[in-house]
């Protein structure tokens, strides 16, 4: 019986590894189904219907992915549908400011950012974001997403 357990546990680390990284569904994906398990046969929990939304990986398989999303949603998501991109999310309506601290723009809740840099050592509680040719700061509690985020804009 111990050997059967040991097989079985053997067999099921092979093939979800423990990750928390982040992704984004693909730009050109216009529905993608959130479903109960890792396979086409278990049933659909959501429907998402917003491209480049941020996920956070929880668990990576061979051909789906469970994930969560930054309303706190946990899912299968087949891979085909994501990108290792890394976008961020507006969780909280925010402002966009200046280097002073001068407000440039209202950002509202759900906002996707596609553009940023959140790993600046000067300002370590901002993130640096472009929004619509903006370019801007944009505090890390009003974003859900970064913990990863190494492109920099110039």
């Amino acid at each position: 019986m111990f050997k059967i357990i040991s097989i079985l546990l053997m067999f099921l680390s092979s093939q979800v590894l423990i990750s928390e990284e982040y992704i984004s569904i693909k730009k050109v994906t216009n529905k993608a189904n959130l479903r109960k398990g890792p396979g086409d046969w278990y049933p659909i929990k959501w429907i998402i219907e917003t491209p480049n939304l941020p996920l956070k990986v929880i668990e990576r398989g061979d051909v789906y992915n469970k994930v969560e999303l930054h309303d706190g949603t946990q899912g299968w998501l087949s891979k085909i549908l994501t990108s290792e991109k890394i976008n961020l999310i507006v969780i909280k309506n925010t402002s966009l400011v200046d280097k002073r601290g001068n407000v440039k723009a209202k950002v509202m809740n759900d906002q996707i950012i596609k553009e940023h840099d959140c790993n600046l050592e000067k300002r370590p509680k901002l993130c640096k974001v472009k929004i619509q040719n903006l370019k801007g700061y944009i505090k890390k509690n009003h974003l859900w997403g970064y913990t990863h985020s190494i492109e920099v804009i110039n």
